[in-house]
């Protein structure tokens, strides 16, 4: 089948999936109707590398980002065994700072998130926009029903193999490093996606990144590879200080207190939270620090998203470590989780779980086999 078959058949599946959806009501129509046509924006507003590389005119900052890109791609490939195929190997300006706006919601009084569930994809924790006022709009729906809610621009997301993803303008100016750790992030979810697991998704598709990057910069950017290992640390540190902040919120929640007391415990938790991190940051270097954090309400949804792909991380270090290294048996030993049933899978990580994982056991081990 030829690449522009390949891609019809799959546009037509999503036009199949978005025909079910009638079955669903119109809000379904409507938001599928969004997703799918965001979509086919996107995918036909991709213009291969090479097209742009080769022509005269294109712009020369962009022409050096491209072929940059095109190196770490091929790391990506050749080093870290993630999957050989086009993604991130056309460009797409979408006219936008972020290519969708999602929209987290938890209950008032709940660290358990709004889960939506979708044909292929299975239930996530989140509702994604092409349009950040859907979200907006969405996000205001959630409020007046109760809940907390956090909405957040994404820079890039996968179709996890249904297309070759392009590289975007959301992301094109980042810097090299994490640039180079979002394409190893998105491409490790085309390795492995279990339905209806986002914990678990992101959490190793963060760990692939991490560990991808620590290897990426020892190879070709070693000098800042030590500024990289403190961001890690103070991330860990950070993480550490949110989940001790949702045990306490957790007390609040299933006392039998009354809605006015818990509002006025959740409220001063909260407000602890900000000068425990003001008082954490100190040992971080100056450079190194989460303000942007605080930019936006502190609440359920705000936990649930970040904890999200924070939560499990260090288990896949160990894994990795237990892997000897290896990108293969590693990858093999995730995917064969998927035998599991979720809740022994659950038990599987939280065994391997070492919040105080000492990162230098992966340079070490990745160093020895260069």
């Amino acid at each position: 089948m030829t690449y522009q078959l390949r891609i019809t058949h799959k546009l037509k599946t999503l036009a199949t999936i978005l025909l079910l959806s009638v079955l669903s009501g119109c809000s379904a129509l409507s938001y599928y109707n969004q997703s799918i046509m965001g979509q086919v924006s996107v995918i036909y507003n991709r213009e291969d590398f090479d097209s742009i590389l080769n022509d005269p005119e294109a712009d020369t900052v962009l022409k050096n980002k491209l072929t940059r890109v095109k190196i770490i791609r091929r790391f990506a490939t050749e080093r870290l065994l993630l999957p050989d195929n086009k993604s991130y190997l056309y460009y797409a300006d979408v006219k936008r700072p972020y290519v969708v706006t999602n929209v987290f919601a938890a209950p008032e009084f709940s660290l358990t998130p709004v889960n939506w569930c979708y044909p292929v994809v299975g239930c996530v924790s989140y509702r994604g926009y092409f349009n950040p006022d859907d979200a907006q709009n969405h996000a205001v729906k959630l409020s007046k029903e109760g809940n907390d809610t956090h909405v957040a621009g994404i820079a890039a997301y996968s179709t996890l193999g249904w297309f070759d993803d392009p590289l975007l303008n959301t992301m094109i100016n980042w810097r090299e490093r994490a640039l180079a750790g979002l394409i190893f992030h998105e491409l490790s979810h085309q390795v492995l996606y279990f339905s209806n697991e986002t914990a678990f998704n992101e959490a190793f598709s963060s760990a692939v990144e991490r560990i991808g990057s620590i290897q990426w910069l020892i190879h070709n950017n070693p000098n800042q590879l030590q500024h990289y290992l403190l961001y890690l640390d103070a991330q860990n540190d950070f993480r550490n200080l949110l989940s001790d902040i949702r045990e306490e919120l957790k007390e609040v929640y299933i006392s039998t207190d009354s809605i006015q007391k818990k509002r006025k415990l959740k409220s001063q938790i909260i407000g602890n939270l900000k000068i425990r991190y003001t008082e954490l940051k100190h040992k971080w270097p100056e450079t190194i620090h989460f303000d942007y954090w605080f930019n936006k309400p502190v609440n359920n949804a705000r936990f649930t998203s970040s904890m999200t792909y924070l939560q499990q991380i260090p288990a896949f270090y160990t894994l990795f470590i237990e892997s000897n290294g290896d990108w293969a048996h590693f990858f093999t030993t995730i995917k064969n989780m998927e035998n599991l049933r979720s809740e022994d899978r659950k038990i599987l990580i939280n065994s391997k779980l070492d919040n105080s994982f000492d990162l230098n056991k992966i340079v070490t081990l990745l160093s020895e086999k260069i």
